[in-house]
């Protein structure tokens, strides 16, 4: 069965926060979520006339390339990750979490260097990159209010609700909501 609420926040997500238009390109990153919530956006995305394009993560992967990342290697998939961000006008990601621990071992000096590796070098980069006619996806700054960025987002909603469901049974609640 599928969850109401996945579509719904489709709908949010693709109408309200960033108010997709026929034919602008939408990046929706999925990590570790949820199919059932990326193919909701996919679909919202396609009744709205956007043209969706889809990018799924793995923890587990993005720790083993992590633990022998090196500067060109990062250097290679920020400028491929920036192309790509160029051609977009909207930006949607999904956080999901099977084992927030996952990168635990993954060296700090690693994990530092691949911060810094995978952000622009400067806020200019990103007005440039907005400003050069290959789409607005970085234009933070002027259409903030419009592109929505949903960075952290607990998508297990089905297993969020069950545990709160059987949270206000041990705690004697009967009342509904």
């Amino acid at each position: 069965m599928r969850d109401p609420r996945f579509n719904k926040l489709a709908e949010i997500l693709t109408g309200y926060s960033t108010e997709l238009k026929r034919n602008e390109k939408v990046l929706i990153e999925a990590f570790d979520a949820p199919d059932e919530i990326t193919i909701a956006l996919i679909r919202a995305a396609r009744k709205r006339g956007a043209i969706p394009f889809v990018q799924l993560q793995s923890a587990p992967v993005s720790r083993e390339l992590a633990l022998h990342a090196t500067e060109p290697q990062l250097r290679l998939l920020a400028r491929h990750e920036l192309a790509r961000m160029k051609q977009m006008d909207a930006y949607i990601a999904v956080r999901g979490s099977h084992n927030i621990t996952e990168p635990a071992d993954v060296p700090t000096d690693r994990m530092k260097l691949i911060a810094k590796k995978m952000r622009p070098e400067d806020k200019m980069a990103c007005a440039a990159m907005a400003d050069s006619g290959h789409g607005p996806a970085c234009q933070h700054e002027h259409r903030s209010l419009r592109r929505f960025f949903l960075r952290s987002l607990h998508a297990r909603l089905p297993q969020a609700s069950a545990r709160n469901e059987r949270t206000k049974k041990i705690n004697g609640e009967n009342r509904p909501g």
